[in-house]
């Protein structure tokens, strides 16, 4: 008989095998099904007699965000370093309703797919994104969006992906950044390779979370946890001496001010919120399991959008108070030095101090 606690078979794994017999595969959304080194892991090392932090009243701390200057004559500025990502299969009504907190936040969105009109006119700042394939430049040039995410699918070649760029490019047709997705697997490689052809910034994921429902597999055994992803990435830039001219953005699982602070220390130049938008938005239930097949578990009412703006305004916030702690007059001047790693498994991932030691 299996012992009912055993750690090895656990209630879930016994439903998980049963559900295989069937020749089903578990799906997943929202989360992975196992723990993983988070930003929870990583602390500030605040000021004391040998840093002095900055006043919060009487000295301000700068947030302002410029990404994609490389090869773009128009790089996209924002006033915090926190922009919407793009969400598959919502409706339109939470669509507008996100354009609309990232302009009141000052801030940007990214979309994808077919954009309407009132969209468009809502998102003040909007990265499109768009699959390496024919065809993808027609689709930039109709809507004069302030950036582009080029998004690798299946099969995607770097020669491909350095055609489009070229495409893009060709007598001054683009002028706004264009940003490569990198899925945070063989980080290295993948950043060497978006910068060989000529990528103005790398939007990094890894091993976290989504807001679209995949196999188990994709979750739980794809790619690396993003404390590890940032600093491999941030290596590979300085290794090609680009280091300051391509901007690194980290995508996945950020939730608040605190993570987005780590994030910019470990090297990213910016973060983009997913999840956290959504949720902010009223999308998730306070169970944090996806609602059924994509569905708010509310309507979205016109004007919850200001809930966006509020939660964009309140991580700036928090970063530039976690900044001044450390007696940082910029955010983006945050460091591997202000960090020390609580576990040794966070320590050797992101390569911050293992504190105690």
């Amino acid at each position: 008989m299996i012992y009912p606690h055993s750690q090895i078979w656990t209630p879930q794994t016994i439903a998980d095998i049963h559900s295989r017999a069937q020749g089903q595969y578990r799906l997943s959304g929202f989360r992975p099904l196992r723990d993983l080194p988070t930003f929870d892991e990583l602390v500030f090392l605040a000021s004391g007699l040998t840093r002095f932090p900055l006043e919060g009243y009487k000295e301000k701390c700068k947030t302002e965000t410029t990404l994609g200057f490389r090869n773009a004559s128009t790089p996209l500025v924002l006033e915090t370093p926190i922009y919407v990502g793009a969400s598959s299969a919502l409706e339109n009504r939470a669509r507008l309703e996100l354009a609309r907190g990232s302009s009141l936040a000052n801030s940007a969105i990214s979309l994808e797919g077919r954009v309407n009109r009132d969209e468009r006119k809502l998102a003040h700042r909007m990265i499109y994104e768009v699959p390496v394939r024919k065809g993808a430049s027609r689709l930039v040039s109709s809507l004069k969006a302030e950036a582009i995410q080029l998004n690798l699918e299946l099969g995607t070649t770097v020669d491909a992906l350095h055609g489009l760029i070229r495409d893009l490019r060709r007598g001054g047709a683009v002028k706004v950044p264009i940003f490569v997705s990198c899925p945070g697997a063989r980080v290295e490689d993948e950043v060497k390779a978006a910068v060989g052809v000529g990528a103005d910034g790398l939007v990094l994921r890894g091993l976290k979370t989504s807001t679209i429902t995949r196999p188990e597999g994709l979750f739980d055994y794809c790619r690396v946890p993003i404390i590890a992803g940032i600093p491999r990435a941030r290596e590979a830039l300085r290794e090609r001496k680009v280091l300051g001219e391509v901007s690194l953005i980290s995508a996945t699982g950020t939730r608040n001010g605190a993570d987005a602070s780590k994030a910019l220390a470990l090297g990213a130049d910016a973060v983009r919120i997913d999840e956290a938008a959504l949720i902010a938005l009223g999308y998730y239930n306070s169970s944090n399991e996806i609602a059924e097949e994509g569905r708010p578990n509310r309507k979205i009412e016109p004007g919850t959008g200001i809930r966006v703006a509020k939660f964009i305004n309140s991580m700036t916030m928090e970063i530039a108070l976690l900044a001044r702690s450390l007696g940082k007059g910029d955010v983006h001047s945050l460091e591997y030095e202000d960090l020390s790693a609580l576990t040794l498994e966070a320590s050797l991932m992101s390569g911050v101090r293992l504190a105690g030691e």
